[in-house]
């Protein structure tokens, strides 16, 4: 009994740890600049497409890709490269366009 009840208690400070790692989305997109040209929720610019329904209208691969190089999914895009953000940044932004 003194086993598992070490085993879940590790489980758990390593849930919290990594969760406590993890970069919060909306802070990413904040730091980014995204509502400089895009909308979401009702906040932020008007000359980008509004982005509060985006990850119902495409895959998160589409986003991870149009937020790393928009060139790729569009070679007309305006739309500057995010490449600088860490792979974890950007699943970041994309929960929190979920959300």
């Amino acid at each position: 009994m003194k086993k598992l009840s070490m085993c879940v208690l590790i489980a758990v400070v390593f849930g919290l740890i990594i969760s406590g790692c993890a970069p919060d989305g909306a802070k990413v997109f904040e730091k980014a600049g995204c509502l400089s040209c895009h909308r979401y929720k009702g906040v932020g610019g008007s000359i980008c497409p509004d982005l509060t329904d985006v990850t119902k209208r495409k895959s998160e691969q589409w986003i991870r890709q149009q937020i790393k190089d928009p060139s790729k999914n569009n070679p007309n895009s305006k739309m500057p490269s995010f490449g600088h953000l860490s792979d974890r940044e950007i699943q970041a932004i994309i929960d929190y366009l979920k959300s």
